[in-house]
């Protein structure tokens, strides 16, 4: 398989989406705009992925990323 697709230029993407999202010289109207593109698009990923195959080290993979989402939040308090 040719993998033609840059998963850093894809966050790359996304990141500038959010600093648009999060621009204090934008408006609401502009910056829920840049919310909602997010939101479609992590709509499609998860709508994409329920359309994968399951791999046997998945579960630790998807567990790995729970923890860190939590200590996160613990670290935050």
């Amino acid at each position: 398989m040719i993998k033609d697709w840059s998963v850093q230029k894809i966050r790359q993407e996304i990141a500038k989406i959010r600093f648009a999202e999060n621009d204090p010289r934008m408006d609401g109207f502009v910056t829920w705009g840049c919310k909602k593109d997010l939101y479609e698009m992590l709509w499609y990923i998860e709508d994409e992925l329920d359309k994968c195959s399951t791999y046997a080290d998945e579960d630790d993979f998807i567990k790995r990323r729970e923890q860190s989402i939590l200590l996160r939040t613990l670290g935050k308090q």
